[in-house]
């Protein structure tokens, strides 16, 4: 692979940025192993075809050219400037599927960066944890 090629993603996840991941077969690889592309304005379940822009040794960023096969989730954004202003990656995701992506955020942050789980306990006083030093 390399810049400019043209490849075909299905996106599987979203980055803590709002771009879609979806990762692309590597030719040059031995193993067979695949490479991850984060994709601007994708979702996940689209199906795009994008352009490689940039590429680190693990990992790529491409731009989206068309969406082959949308998201069942994807929604038709309320801003007319939606892809060009960059405010609001995740406007074409449904509002169902914003909350439950700005959840799984908040609750990663949780998990990694202040040791807590917030799933909840069995015992409601026993998953108490002050956050505070």
């Amino acid at each position: 692979m390399k810049k400019n090629d043209i490849i075909t993603l299905e996106i599987t996840d979203l980055s803590t940025d709002g771009s879609g991941i979806g990762k692309a077969a590597d030719s040059s690889a031995q193993d067979g192993s695949a490479m991850t592309f984060f994709v601007k304005d994708a979702l996940v379940g689209d199906k795009v075809k994008a352009k490689i822009i940039k590429l680190k040794k693990n990992y790529g960023y491409a731009r989206l050219l068309e969406l082959l096969e949308p998201s069942p989730d994807r929604a038709e954004p309320v801003c007319p400037v939606h892809r060009q202003c960059g405010g609001c990656q995740i406007q074409a995701l449904s509002y169902k599927k914003q909350l439950e992506y700005k959840f799984q955020k908040i609750r990663n942050n949780l998990i990694r960066f202040a040791g807590t789980n917030p799933s909840g306990a069995s015992d409601r006083h026993a998953g108490r944890v002050s956050l505070q030093k």
